[in-house]
């Protein structure tokens, strides 16, 4: 079921320097783009982005419930601010997002989106941060679950859609081949769903993204509620996700998240949240191999 909560931000305006008295006439039957590279009609209603907003600490609620913060939302205001618009948040469930984007009920996905080869097909990915995945365990960890191999026999919670399901399942198919009993593999609407089952008992492990993991495992009951096992070897890029269709807007978003790593903005944001090691020195498109 879908939940959306749409906040409605600041706007700001873009100084545009050394420009024409005379704007180009854009071809027939193109929208109609403003010097910051945006569509007029986008530009002018602002960027509406979709997140799931349970993912600490890239894209999640203020104790209030209503208000959106992380990563992915500071960086995404401080773009919003070069543009010369605005960019809102509405939620959805992981597995809502891309339909929603297809729909036109939201304009970009900014949520912890890994980009992949498949998911090329249907987006244009702006990549902004790199980093791997993560299990996460009970405290105690009670079956001394290390890595992937080690859940031969145990149950995984994942999130419906994402890349990570494919992981476990070529892990169970590899506990089979060698004799072991697989893996079952539940898929939850949520990270937070995915994360509660571990914490109630209900799974042995969660895997996701490993900033939002570790985060996760800081914080919950002052650390005393999960441990993690990170896994060496399966980095991949987090992406804004653009339709195909839409060059234009994916190009705008580029240049106005360079603007963000030029002026020091998104070191400071990662930083906030001490994430600098997954940051990027430039920002990238569709750098997903796999």
């Amino acid at each position: 079921m879908r939940i959306a909560c749409t906040v409605i931000t600041a706007t700001a305006l873009l100084l545009v320097a050394g420009c024409s008295d005379r704007p180009a006439e854009p071809a027939p039957g193109a929208a109609a783009s403003t010097p910051g590279g945006l569509p007029a009609d986008l530009k002018a209603r602002g960027i509406v982005a979709g997140a799931e907003l349970t993912v600490p600490p890239m894209t999640f609620f203020e104790p209030d419930g209503r208000t959106p913060t992380g990563v992915n939302y500071e960086l995404a205001q401080a773009m919003a601010e070069s543009l010369g618009t605005k960019i809102t948040f509405q939620q959805y469930a992981f597995e809502g997002l891309q339909p929603a984007l297809k729909g036109g009920k939201i304009d970009i996905i900014f949520d912890v989106l890994n980009d992949t080869r498949q998911r090329q097909q249907q987006l244009d990915f702006v990549d902004y941060v790199k980093s791997g995945n993560t299990l996460l365990l009970p405290a105690e960890n009670p079956k001394q679950i290390r890595d992937l191999a080690g859940l031969c026999g145990a149950t995984m919670s994942t999130v419906r859609g994402s890349v990570q399901i494919a992981m476990v399942e070529k892990a169970s198919t590899d506990c089979t081949a060698g004799g072991k009993q697989a893996i079952t593999i539940n898929q939850l609407p949520s990270a937070a769903d995915a994360r509660l089952q571990v914490q109630n008992g209900r799974a042995d492990a969660f895997i996701g993204n490993t900033p939002v993991l570790l985060y996760v495992a800081k914080t919950a009951g002052e650390g005393k509620v999960f441990s993690t096992a990170v896994l060496e070897g399966t980095g991949s890029y987090y992406g804004i996700g653009v339709p195909k269709d839409k060059p234009e807007v994916r190009d705008a978003l580029v240049r106005s998240l360079q603007q963000t790593m030029d002026d020091g903005t998104y070191q400071k944001v990662l930083a906030k949240y001490g994430l600098e090691q997954i940051a990027l020195d430039k920002p990238l498109v569709n750098a997903a191999t796999s």
